[in-house]
C-alpha cells in the first residue's frame, strides 16, 4: 500500500508539472527541450560576415543562449564564412545536409539585397533555404558631418536637387547604399557612391566632411552622434523609435510616403530539412530569444528583437525581394557583369 502511494505521488507530480509548462513558459520561465527532434552533434551555425558585425553578434549570443537552456550536450558552434558580400557562406550552407546540423544566419543583404543585384548568385534565397526564426530589425539613420551646412533632413534633400553630393556606404551592395538608393530615388536625385570598407570608415569620412551623408545603422552612427561628431537627420523606421524619439522618420521629415528600410537576419536551414526538424529548432531558438537577456542585448544596440516564425520570415523575404529588386531595376544597380 505503501509502495503504491510512493509511486503515484511521483506520477501526480509529473502530471501537474507537464499540465504547467505552457503557463510557466508564458510567465517567463524556460523549457529545457524541444519537441520531436534533438540534435546527435553539435550544431554549426554558418555567419557569411566577419566576426564583430551585428549579425554575428546575434548568431553567437542566441546560439550561446540555445545551449545553455535547451541543448547543452550538443551545443551551437558559430562559424564564420565571410566573403563575397556574404555569398561564400550562403553558398555552403546551401550545400549542406538538410539534417539540422548546419544552420545560416541570413541577413536582409544576403536574402535579399543581393538576388536584387548580382546576376550570378550561386544560391536562391527562397528554392535553397527554409527559414526558421528572424531575430531582429534595425533601422538606419541618416548622418551628416556635425559641423556641415544640413540642420535638417529638408536641407540636405534642397542641396542634392542643385549639386551633385556623395554619399558613403559601408560597402557594395549593403544595406546602406540600396537605403539610400531608396531614399534618392524618392527625393528625385542623384549623388556619388563612395564605398567603403565597413561602418567605421564610412563614418570617419563623414565626419570629416570627406563625404556629405551615410546611411548607417544605429548602433554604429549613434556613439558617433551623441559625442557630437554627427548629426542625425532622419530614422529610416516607419515610426520614430523608442530612445531615439528626437529624431523624424524619412518618412515624415523629407517628406517621404512609405519609405522604410530595415536591417534583418535570422536563422535558416537548408531547403528540405524535414519540418519535425525545422519545428525542433524553432522551438529552441525561440526559447532563447524569450530569455531577458537576449532582447535587452539586441535593444542595447539599437535594434528590436522580434522572434519571428517560418511562415513570417518567409513572408519577410518575398516581401523584401520584391522590393529591392525594384529599387536595383530603377537604379541600374548591378554588382556583376
Amino acid at each position: 500500500m505503501h509502495a503504491k502511494a510512493s509511486i503515484r505521488a511521483p506520477r501526480r507530480a509529473l502530471i501537474v508539472a507537464t499540465l504547467a509548462l505552457p503557463a510557466l513558459r508564458r510567465a517567463g520561465a524556460q523549457p529545457q527541450t524541444a519537441p520531436g527532434w534533438t540534435p546527435s552533434r553539435p550544431i554549426r551555425v554558418i555567419v557569411p560576415f566577419p566576426p564583430g558585425q551585428a549579425n554575428d553578434i546575434y548568431a553567437r549570443l542566441i546560439a550561446e543562449k540555445t545551449g545553455d537552456l535547451v541543448w547543452p550536450q550538443h551545443r551551437m558552434v558559430v562559424e564564420n564564412r565571410a566573403g563575397a558580400g556574404g555569398t561564400i557562406g550562403m553558398e555552403a550552407a546551401a550545400q549542406a545536409a538538410p539534417d539540422g546540423h548546419t544552420l545560416v544566419f541570413g541577413s536582409l543583404a544576403t536574402l535579399a539585397i543581393n538576388p536584387a543585384i548580382r546576376r550570378n548568385l550561386p544560391y536562391d534565397p527562397e528554392r535553397d533555404f527554409t527559414p526558421i526564426l528572424r531575430v531582429f530589425e534595425g533601422a538606419l539613420v541618416l548622418v551628416v558631418p556635425a559641423d556641415g551646412p544640413d540642420a535638417d533632413l529638408p536641407a540636405l534633400i534642397a542641396r542634392a536637387r542643385r549639386e551633385v553630393l556623395d554619399y558613403a556606404s559601408s560597402g557594395p551592395g549593403s544595406t546602406a547604399q540600396m537605403a539610400s538608393e531608396l531614399f534618392l530615388q524618392g527625393i528625385g536625385a542623384g549623388a556619388s557612391h563612395v564605398p567603403y570598407r565597413g561602418s567605421t570608415a564610412a563614418l570617419t569620412d563623414v565626419m570629416a566632411g570627406a563625404v556629405d551623408f551615410a546611411f548607417e545603422s544605429t548602433a554604429a552612427a549613434m556613439p558617433l552622434v551623441r559625442q557630437g561628431l554627427l548629426r542625425a537627420l532622419a530614422i529610416t523606421s516607419a515610426t520614430r523609435q523608442d530612445g531615439l524619439a528626437e529624431i523624424p522618420t524619412v518618412e515624415e521629415a523629407a517628406p517621404l510616403p512609405g519609405y522604410a528600410a530595415y536591417g534583418a537576419g535570422g536563422f535558416l536551414a537548408p531547403a528540405r530539412t524535414p519540418a519535425a526538424v525545422i519545428a525542433a529548432l524553432h522551438e529552441g531558438l525561440a526559447t532563447a530569444m524569450e530569455h531577458p537577456a537576449v532582447g535587452a542585448r539586441i535593444r542595447e544596440t539599437g535594434a528590436v528583437p522580434l522572434a519571428e516564425g517560418p511562415d513570417g520570415f518567409a513572408t519577410f523575404i518575398r516581401r523584401e525581394l520584391d522590393k529591392w529588386r525594384e529599387v536595383a531595376q530603377r537604379g541600374g544597380i548591378r554588382l556583376d557583369p
